[in-house]
């Protein structure tokens, strides 16, 4: 066996909550009819502190979901979750810390996000409960780029 603080990565993820949540569902009649559901992605950092010893960041990621049947929506999702990370500046330019946060950070909060959407929707009675879909990081990434110029 390998001791862990010998593999231990730079990057660390220290912990999240979920600051802001809401579903509301509505009681249609859904016989027959798929409903189209949406998903809407984003993240923001919150907050980045450099010290001698180490970086510390905070980033939110935030998941909107609506699903209609018709003209008439089913239910709506508004998810913002909060996530703190450490890097070693011995070792990550600031520049790197960024990225990972940026990269790393919005990959673990959207893998959280993932489970917790899916048990609170199996709790709130939504049948089938709500997969997120797996996102593509780098390509959410070049888009926010694209928009924040």
């Amino acid at each position: 066996m390998i001791n862990s603080k010998e593999i231990l990565a730079d990057f660390q993820f220290a912990r999240n909550r979920v600051s802001s949540f809401s579903v509301e569902t509505k009681d249609i009649n859904t016989k027959g009819t798929k409903a189209n559901v949406s998903f809407d992605f984003d993240y923001n950092t919150k907050a980045f502190e450099e010290s001698e010893d180490r970086y510390i960041g905070e980033l939110e990621f935030v998941v909107l979901a609506k699903a209609k049947v018709k003209n008439a929506i089913l239910f709506k999702i508004d998810l913002k979750m909060e996530g703190l990370f450490f890097g070693n500046p011995k070792k990550l330019s600031k520049e790197n810390f960024i990225d990972m946060l940026e990269l790393n950070g919005v990959v673990t909060l959207s893998h959280l996000a993932r489970a917790y959407v899916l048990s609170v929707t199996a709790l709130s009675g939504i049948n089938p409960p709500v997969k997120l879909p797996m996102i593509n990081v780098v390509a959410l990434r070049e888009k926010k780029k694209i928009i924040e110029k």
